[in-house]
């Protein structure tokens, strides 16, 4: 491989041997010409190698993980093999990324044929994530049609795995009665739209009937492209099909099963309509112009269900819809409580004096107990209801006002006083270590490069760290002898018989003796 990398830069080392002899020079340039000719096999081999791993990942279903650079992402996306794409963008360091990549390896294997996985590391692909404006990690995008969106799901493996089989089966099903709409629709999303028009039929498409799709396929096909109303029903499917679940009622559908979706004594219209279906809730009728951007605001705005439940992978995109949130607390141990509370949330959502001014949800409060701790809200007080403007960082709560009517009324009428979120303050140090890591790598190797010049700088340029030990030639403590020495400080021996005593040269100050252990007599100056 050293070969076939730096082919010249190793010839360069063979020529500048000097030959023992002639006949040995002369060897070493046949065998310069045969690493020459080896080396560039190599390299032909290697390139070649490359380009079948590639040509085989492009036109083939993904069953892994792909890592998506700035390179390849646009010839990644373009694969026609796999038109679904979930993206993940995230950073090494991040914890819930960490989190998030074995269930994403879990998945993938599912989802060949259906949906590909691939990541982008930000703290690399800068430029990448730049583009699409990733500020939090991980953050989830999906794929299809040359438009990206965000991914509206659970982060967990069945939501992974029934979002990616939702968006590569059809947008429109078609279903025969209420019992069945039901099922198909409402079985995983709590929200559903549904078409029915008296004129839809199955007459003869040239353009569907050449197509190579199934003959069930092509008869839904007939059935969405029959009327205006159909088509513009399919168009907005389409684009929305990861926010809500579509379906087409036949038009050999009994008069009694459309009843049925307006069991709460609402009107049946006489020919055809657009509504929207949730289990328990009224059936909403659309009433607004039959273009497909009316209808595709008619469908943004309704495409939750009157009480969310709320959560990580949903707090933000709902927080951000332009109305504030009612959010109810509550603890999942006291079912009871739970139960009535969620009814009476509910009720207030459909027929409360204020619904359309807000968005209601509940949300578990022992798993988010320290985000709903910001809002004053104990385990003690639970439930409890509670309002915040999440774009605003505003809220308003009030342990002493029960229920949710009263609530929402004390809000209204300034009851209850509103105050600020507290936001989580950064220091100069959070700032820098911020800004370390939006660098990355380019800021640790600043730091590198900074700690070797200062440490090049302040190294000693020859000779040891420790200083050598002293010398008598070079240290004029050596020059002094030890009579010498007793003379500057002041000290004489003097010998007497089996002893011998210190005595301190007489000098101004006070005197005083002391007798040591051994018994010498030791005279000491008092000021020393």
């Amino acid at each position: 491989f050293h070969f076939a990398l730096y082919p010249e830069s190793f010839l360069r080392r063979l020529d500048s041997l000097s030959p023992l002899s002639s006949k040995v020079h002369l060897a070493q340039r046949r065998k310069t010409t045969m690493i020459r000719r080896l080396s560039t096999r190599i390299a032909l081999i290697a390139a070649a190698a490359f380009a079948c791993v590639r040509a085989m990942e492009i036109g083939k279903p993904h069953s892994a993980v792909i890592t998506l650079t700035a390179k390849n992402f646009d010839d990644y996306l373009a694969d026609p093999a796999n038109g679904l794409w979930l993206l993940k963008f995230y950073a090494p360091w991040c914890g819930h990324c960490k989190s998030l990549a074995p269930v994403l390896d879990k998945v993938a294997p599912h989802l060949a044929g259906k949906m590909a996985i691939g990541k982008i590391d930000c703290t690399v692909e800068k430029s990448l994530c730049k583009k699409f404006s990733i500020r939090g990690y991980p953050t989830l995008k999906y794929y299809r049609d040359g438009t990206f969106e965000d991914y509206p799901l659970g982060r967990d493996a069945d939501s992974i795995i029934t979002f990616g089989e939702k968006m590569s089966s059809r947008a429109v099903h078609i279903v025969p009665s209420y019992k069945e709409a039901k099922q198909k629709l409402l079985e995983k999303l709590p929200v559903a739209f549904i078409v029915y028009d008296p004129d839809v039929d199955l007459a003869g498409n040239s353009a569907i009937d050449a197509s190579g799709a199934t003959e069930e396929e092509k008869e839904a096909e007939k059935l969405i492209q029959s009327t205006e109303r159909t088509r513009i029903f399919g168009q907005v499917a389409r684009k929305l099909q990861a926010e809500g679940s579509f379906g087409l009622l036949s038009s050999d559908t009994a008069r009694e099963e459309i009843e049925e979706f307006f069991d709460n004594g609402a009107e049946v219209p006489s020919g055809g309509f657009i509504a929207r279906i949730e289990d328990g809730i009224p059936i909403k009728i659309f009433d607004g112009e039959m273009t497909s951007n009316s209808f595709m605001e008619f469908v943004k705005e309704n495409n939750l269900p009157v009480v969310i439940e709320l959560g990580g992978h949903n707090f933000r995109f709902v927080g951000r819809r332009g109305k504030p949130l009612a959010i109810g607390v509550y603890d999942p141990e006291e079912e009871a409580k739970t139960y009535k509370f969620r009814q009476e949330m509910k009720n207030y959502a459909v027929k409360g004096a204020h619904k359309d001014e807000y968005i209601f949800g509940t949300m578990d409060g022992k798993k988010w107990d320290k985000f709903v701790a910001q809002f004053s809200i104990t385990k003690q007080s639970l439930p409890e209801l509670f309002v915040l403007d999440v774009p605003d960082r505003t809220y308003w709560q009030d342990s002493s006002v029960f229920g949710v009517a009263e609530f929402i009324s004390a809000v209204k009428n300034d009851e209850v006083e509103s105050r600020e979120q507290e936001g989580k303050k950064k220091g100069p140090l959070d700032e820098f270590l911020q800004l370390f890591v939006d660098y990355m790598p380019w800021s640790l190797l600043a730091m590198f490069t900074l700690f070797g010049v200062t440490f090049y700088l302040f190294l000693p340029s020859d000779g040891p760290l420790i200083p050598p030990p002293p010398h008598e030639e070079t240290n004029p403590r050596f020059k002094v002898s030890g009579a010498e020495l007793l003379d500057q400080l002041g000290l004489k021996v003097v010998e007497g018989d089996d002893e011998k005593n210190l005595e301190q040269s007489k000098t101004d100050g006070t005197k005083s003796k002391e007798k040591g252990n051994d018994g010498v007599e030791v005279e000491s100056k008092k000021d020393k």
